[in-house]
């Protein structure tokens, strides 16, 4: 009860006269039914304060997973990408996201609207602790962090983290073939594409967040953003295959019009005739992105979280630089 009565008077300068009237008067309007410790409680959070011991988990960025609320990890600034602007039922609100790394892995975080006053003591290879924050999974199966309502960020002034370019370093992607995946592996595959399934899969997202969102009584809303006119996406998938193995790609949106070779606007326009014209079956790419179990399936597919094209040409060029560098 004292350290209740000190944290009180500290935040609020109330003195312990005034404190001890309030409480009185708190078990008065609730008829003697709380203790004098439940009343001193109330008081402290009708003041704003929350005293509460929560429990924190803290943890490192390779054991996250969408489940996890309560956070505290530390990590190093990578890269802050550009802010991004949004209109939602007629207001405009911002996003920007930011990688974060540590030895074990890396982690996109995202700050929305007022949070974005973090961005100024966000610089690349900055130090922080995020405390108060939860996980969500994104749109492609990746996590994503975002600060809670008490969340936040602190500059770590000093860290044991290793600096940017080692931590870029030891969580640069991992090359597997097909028949060294397993569950969970994240990395990179170099393969060929065997099939593509010709079926069109489009689907509607929050123009804000990404988040697939589904028709009621003919409204969309994103469980996040309210009642949203939504934009429509594809998810393409496939089967790949490096000689080790082989197993099915997914591939959303973006990723999806890179494997296709088309953009947005001519997916869209081309639907219902979508692989008419497609020509990537035996083209080789590079896909990074993560193995996870398929639960209806019961078997491994590889969500696709970036590709590339294997550029043949140019490694031919490289090969012969190196045959004619060896003679």
């Amino acid at each position: 009860m004292d350290n209740i009565l000190i944290k009180i008077n500290s935040a609020t300068g109330l003195s312990a006269e005034e404190i001890e009237k309030k409480i009185v008067d708190k078990q008065r309007e609730l008829s003697g039914l709380v203790s004098r410790e439940g009343a001193a409680y109330i008081v402290a959070k009708e003041l704003g304060l929350d005293l509460i011991e929560r429990k924190v988990n803290r943890i490192v960025i390779k054991d996250l997973n969408p489940e996890m609320r309560g956070i505290a990890l530390d990590a190093r600034v990578l890269r802050v990408f550009g802010v991004r602007e949004f209109e939602r039922a007629g207001q405009k609100s911002k996003v920007a996201n930011i990688l974060l790394g540590d030895t074990s892995g890396v982690v996109r975080m995202s700050l929305w609207d007022k949070q974005l006053e973090l961005l100024e003591m966000l610089m690349p290879g900055t130090a922080i602790e995020i405390f108060g924050a939860y996980v969500r999974e994104d749109n492609r199966g990746d996590n994503e962090i975002r600060l809670g309502k008490r969340g936040g960020v602190r500059v770590k002034e000093h860290s044991d983290l290793p600096m940017i370019e080692n931590i870029a370093a030891d969580t640069s992607p991992k090359a597997f073939t097909i028949g060294e995946l397993t569950e969970g592996s994240n990395g990179a595959l170099r393969a060929m594409v065997m099939q593509l399934f010709d079926t069109e899969q489009f689907y509607e997202i929050c123009p804000t967040c990404g988040t697939r969102i589904r028709s009621e009584a003919g409204k969309y809303t994103c469980k996040e953003h309210g009642a949203v006119q939504p934009e429509q996406t594809i998810v393409v998938s496939g089967v790949i295959d490096d000689g080790t193995g082989n197993i099915r790609a997914v591939c959303f949106r973006d990723n999806a019009y890179k494997l296709l070779g088309m953009t947005k606007e001519t997916v869209l326009a081309k639907k219902g005739h979508l692989f008419d014209s497609v020509d990537v079956l035996g083209k080789e790419f590079i896909f990074f992105g993560r193995a996870r179990k398929n639960k209806m399936f019961e078997r491994l597919e590889f969500i696709v979280n970036d590709i590339m094209q294997v550029d043949i040409k140019l490694e031919i060029e490289k090969a012969i630089n190196v045959f004619g560098s060896n003679v």
